[in-house]
């Protein structure tokens, strides 16, 4: 069977995105599917000229198809770059989404000589969407939408997406008078309208799956395929905890989902109980300098490493008595599940889930960790208070791990492998 998978994240980028889908284009070249990738070149948190970005777009030209890690073949398409802020991000996916479409429409292109059996579409850049929606339209093939967080509900707390942040800038306070509601209300439309005509829709919660079969009944199939993708790092020893002292691990997105204010305001009431507290937060995202600021006015011990790729976190890993894994309230996050909780649930290190929803449940039902609601620091506090002065609580089972390998080798390949391959039963 031929596929072709539309993405605006690809390898060698190597965020969330990118690895859950070098995991299971894996799983579909075992399968014995021919896979295709139309994806723009590597540039996601890179800071680029405009003569860096020419050039690029002269490379591009020169090396329009490239070969994944898997072995896949990827088009390259046209992206203008962007940055940190909504309004870069915006311009950005636009530009990517225009770059794919062009090579979509163009006559006896590459994409149009492959004719896919199926295409795949994964959000969450939004347009996405719209261009596998066109895509199945232009070469007559049912398409797939991999849908990652709670979109479009998401977009009904734009008005908060900038409290991580430090404030609201000029450009929200301009936009969020008329045209935001507008583009929102649109936006809500046009994915509706899309996922209802989607073959399928593969998501990584099972309550957003729920969610989909609940609130329409004219959905189409909705399976659920985590983010249990294999890790690229792997603790063979761990360091002995002190007692009445705790090392907290942050690795992932400091963005605006996650307002890890709420742990530094924590930490303060846990360092003012005596406890010898010490933070450590290892990436980027737009939340990044204001939590930076934040912890040396309150006179924290906080370590923020840059962005590393995930081979390297051993050493952090090691470094840690407990990772956290932390968002902030919205209630659509109550139906997403980070795709950290796995990976340290696989290094079995202990978890502190500042979460609610399904990743508490499964944080709890795994017996990996200990949950707190989100924005309530001092629930946060005496839990880092207790495992202080109860080390041996830091220690976990197999439990964990045992569900994480099954998941991983024989649940999601399965569940993956029947979504595509029953979709393509769609066009016969």
């Amino acid at each position: 069977m031929k596929i072709l998978i539309i993405s605006q994240y690809w390898a060698p980028e190597n965020g969330v995105p990118q690895r859950r889908w070098s995991w299971l284009t894996r799983i579909l070249l075992e399968a014995g599917h021919d896979v295709r990738v139309l994806a723009p070149p590597p540039h996601y948190l890179r800071k680029q000229t405009f003569r860096e970005w020419v050039r690029s777009r002269v490379d591009r030209v020169k090396n329009a198809v490239d070969t994944g890690p898997a072995g896949e073949t990827i088009y390259r398409s046209g992206y203008f770059p962007g940055g940190m802020s909504i309004t870069q991000k915006v311009i950005n996916q636009a530009s990517v989404a225009l770059g794919a479409m062009r090579m979509v429409v163009r006559r006896n292109g590459r994409i149009q000589v492959f004719a896919p059996d199926v295409i795949i579409g994964t959000v969450p850049a939004l347009p996405t969407a719209v261009v596998t929606y066109v895509t199945s339209k232009r070469l007559r093939a049912p398409y797939i939408i991999d849908l990652r967080d709670a979109w479009p509900e998401l977009l009904e707390y734009s008005d908060q997406w900038n409290a991580a942040t430090g404030g609201v800038s000029f450009r929200q306070k301009v936009f969020s008078k008329g045209p935001l509601q507008l583009v929102s209300s649109l936006t809500h439309h046009v994915l509706h309208f899309v996922y209802k005509r989607a073959a399928a829709i593969i998501v990584t919660a099972e309550d957003l799956a729920e969610q989909l079969r609940t609130d329409d009944v004219d959905a189409p199939p909705v399976e659920t395929v985590r983010n249990v993708f294999p890790a690229e790092t792997d603790i063979r020893r761990r360091h002995e905890t002190e007692k009445d002292s705790l090392r907290v691990l942050y690795a992932g997105t400091l963005g605006r989902a996650q307002n890890l204010k709420n742990a530094l305001h924590a930490a303060q009431l846990v360092r003012d109980q005596g406890v010898d507290i010490k933070l450590r937060f290892v990436g980027a995202g737009a939340a990044r300098d204001e939590l930076e600021k934040a912890a040396q006015q309150m006179g924290l011990d906080a370590e923020f490493v840059h962005r590393r790729s995930s081979n390297d976190l051993a050493e952090h890993y090691l470094w840690a008595d407990t990772a956290l894994v932390h968002l902030t309230d919205w209630e659509p996050l109550r139906r997403a599940v980070p795709s950290k909780t796995y990976e340290l649930i696989g290094q079995k290190i202990h978890i502190s889930g500042v979460v609610a929803g399904e990743t508490a449940r499964l944080i709890s039902r795994l017996e990996v960790g200990d949950v707190v609601p989100p924005e309530q620091p001092e629930k946060l506090a005496d839990l880092w208070c207790e495992l202080a002065r109860h080390p041996e609580r830091l220690s976990l089972g197999d439990k964990g791990a045992a569900w994480l390998e099954k998941e991983r080798k024989e649940n999601a390949p399965a569940v993956f492998l029947h979504s595509v391959e029953r979709a393509a039963e769609c066009s016969k």
